[in-house]
């Protein structure tokens, strides 16, 4: 029942709920998002008009954030510029407001050459953690509405699948800032561009030059590898489960990113379990999933990484699922995205 009404308001603020009892709710949320919109504003503002100090790391510092409530894929971008950071035998250190734990375990996984700092005060971790070891740049995570830190570059990423809900702010949408933060960005990353139509991404690229024309455009989406069963690491390949009768479950900010990959590479569930995003399952919701699962007849249940790191041992023990390993892939952009890091870095190509 919980999961359903917010899987009510969430298409409701996605602009894909428009029946009568969305008529009753709406103008409360509407008040509640000029409330919300005066008061982001207004923080911004102090920030920028200098009211409210910003403060500068003794490293570089790109700021990695988007603009809507929901996954737009940010995690996959921030591994892939950590990655590249270490890959010129540098250190990177990736800033986290450490509220979602599957993201850090799952960063600090991936990335066992960065340094992964977790903390609301995402200043003072930097500073520590810069008195204890080399740091060679900063990738503050979820910065976009992160003001105390100033930062060398901004990169806002958005969902091609949803770029903007119905453009209005939360509650009512899915807008954390207007629109027009957009212009404060120097790159804007496309997510999830492989599973948009191409028309509908070409119509985005137009919107996003009106609203945002000296930004760079990058385009990008996640490569499924392989799976891996979550008890042993073992890896299967993606072929293994074609044509076979599987059920998902997910708590990330668009499952149907998760289902729509899992797709176009022939793997077509037949039950999906969706939660919100970064939902905590507990051990009934699991055995829930496992009891469905098997009467519905299924060969197999599959999450994605995020999913299985929130709590890999309970994970393990009720479900023991097969976890979807997947990586970021550049489509367009990529040489000046890593053409400006690099130059952070005071490294060539």
């Amino acid at each position: 029942m919980q999961n359903t009404v917010k899987n009510y308001f969430r298409l409701l603020a996605e602009g894909h709920e428009d029946g009568a009892a969305s008529k009753i709710f709406i103008p409360a949320l509407e008040f509640g998002s000029w409330v919300y919109g005066g008061a982001v504003g207004t923080m911004r503002a102090c920030y920028e008009k200098k009211i409210f100090r910003r403060r500068r790391l003794p490293f570089p510092v790109v700021s990695v954030g988007n603009l809507t409530w929901g996954g737009t894929g940010k995690t996959p971008l921030v591994e892939y510029l950590a990655y590249k950071v270490a890959q010129r035998y540098k250190t990177p250190l990736i800033l986290s407001r450490g509220y979602s734990l599957d993201e850090v375990e799952q960063m600090r996984h991936h990335l066992p050459k960065a340094i992964v700092g977790a903390g609301k005060n995402r200043l003072k971790v930097a500073e520590e953690l810069a008195k204890k070891q080399r740091i060679d740049l900063a990738i503050l995570d979820d910065g976009l509405q992160h003001w105390p830190i100033e930062r060398d570059i901004e990169i806002i990423v958005i969902n091609a699948l949803n770029p903007f809900g119905n453009e209005k702010l939360i509650p009512r949408g899915i807008l954390r800032e207007p629109l027009a933060v957009l212009k404060k960005a120097a790159i804007l990353v496309l997510s999830h561009t492989n599973l948009a139509k191409p028309q509908e991404v070409e119509k985005l690229k137009a919107r996003i030059r009106t609203l945002a024309p000296n930004a760079f455009l990058v385009e990008s989406y996640l490569e499924p590898l392989f799976f891996y069963r979550a008890d042993r690491r073992t890896r299967i390949p993606l072929e293994k489960l074609q044509n076979h009768r599987v059920a998902t479950f997910s708590g990330v900010g668009t499952p149907r990113s998760f289902q729509l990959l899992l797709s176009r590479h022939q793997i077509k569930p037949i039950r999906n379990f969706e939660f919100e995003d970064h939902h905590v399952f507990t051990e009934a919701e699991l055995q829930e999933i496992k009891q469905v699962s098997q009467t519905a007849g299924v060969d197999e249940i599959i999450t994605t990484e995020k999913d299985f790191y929130r709590d890999p041992e309970k994970t393990r023990r009720i479900l023991n699922p097969l976890v979807l390993a997947a990586r970021l892939r550049i489509a367009e952009g990529e040489d000046v995205l890593t053409e400006r890091l690099f130059r952070l870095l005071g490294v060539t190509k």
